[in-house]
C-alpha cells in the first residue's frame, strides 16, 4: 500500500535520492526544498522550513493531495555555512529545523496513531566536539529525538537519527555513495513493521543493511530504545 511520505531537502544533499528511493516503491512523495532545483518527476513545493506560515502552507498543500504524513525524513543541516558561525549556533539551528517541521506533521500521525520519522544530520550540526561551550553540553538533535520517543511511546510512531560525518574533503562520487547510503537506511528504518525507535546510526561505520536491521562493521547490530 503506498505511503504518503514528506521529505525535507538540506545541507547533506541526501534528500534528492532518499525521495527517490521512496518514488521506487510507489510511495506518494513529497519533497520540500529551500534552493536548487529539485526533480521534476517529485512533488516539489519550494519552502523556507523556517518560516511558520510557509511551512504550514506547504504541509497543508501536501496533506490536501495525500493525507497524513505517514513517513518524515528532514534533513536538519541547513545550508548556512558553518565557518561563519560558531557551533553552538550550528547545532542549535538544526535542532530548530527538526522541531520545526515535526511540530507541524506529528500531530497528524498521533491523530493516525502510526509514523516514522528520521533525521539527518551531520555530527558537526549534532554539535559533537567543539560545541560543547564552557564543560556544558546544550541541547541537540539527539535529544530532540529522544524527547519525541518518550512523548510518543505507547503509540506506533518511531524516530530515529542517521548521522555523517563532515563532508569536508569527500569527493563527488564519495557524496552520492553517502547519499545512497542514507537513503537506503532511511527506507529500512521507516518500513511499516519496523519497531526500532530512538537510534543514532552513524553511516560511517555501516556495511551492508540484512532484512534484520543495519550491520556494523564488529558485525553487531544497532537497536533501538
Amino acid at each position: 500500500m503506498s505511503r504518503s511520505v514528506l521529505v525535507v531537502s538540506g545541507a547533506s544533499g541526501s534528500a534528492e535520492s532518499v525521495a527517490a528511493a521512496y518514488a521506487r516503491q510507489d510511495d506518494w512523495v513529497g519533497f520540500l526544498y529551500e534552493r536548487g532545483t529539485p526533480p521534476d518527476e517529485l512533488y516539489n513545493v519550494r519552502c523556507d522550513v523556517s518560516d511558520g506560515l510557509q511551512l504550514d502552507a506547504a504541509v497543508s498543500e501536501f496533506e490536501t493531495g495525500h493525507g497524513v504524513v505517514d513517513v518524515l525524513v528532514v534533513d536538519a543541516d541547513r545550508h548556512d555555512r558553518y565557518g561563519e558561525e560558531s557551533a553552538h549556533s550550528a547545532a542549535a539551528g538544526t535542532r530548530a529545523r527538526a522541531n520545526a517541521i515535526i511540530g507541524r506533521t506529528l500531530p497528524g500521525m498521533r491523530e493516525a496513531g502510526h509514523g516514522r520519522i528520521v533525521l539527518i544530520a551531520s555530527t558537526k550540526g549534532l554539535g559533537r566536539g567543539s560545541a560543547l561551550s564552557g564543560g556544558a553540553p546544550h541541547a541537540d538533535l539527539m535529544s530532540l529525538a529522544w524527547h519525541l520517543v518518550h512523548e510518543c511511546r505507547g503509540s506506533d510512531i518511531t524516530v530515529n537519527v542517521i548521522t555523517y560525518g563532515s563532508p569536508e574533503g569527500t569527493t563527488r562520487q564519495g557524496r552520492a555513495h553517502r547519499a545512497q547510503q542514507i537513503a537506503n537506511l532511511a527506507v529500512h528504518l521507516t518500513r511499516p513493521e519496523a519497531t526500532d525507535t530512538g537510534a543514532v546510526i552513524p553511516i560511517e561505520v555501516l556495511g551492508t543493511i540484512p532484512s534484520l536491521g543495519p550491520a556494523r562493521t564488529d558485525g553487531a547490530s544497532y537497536q533501538g530504545r
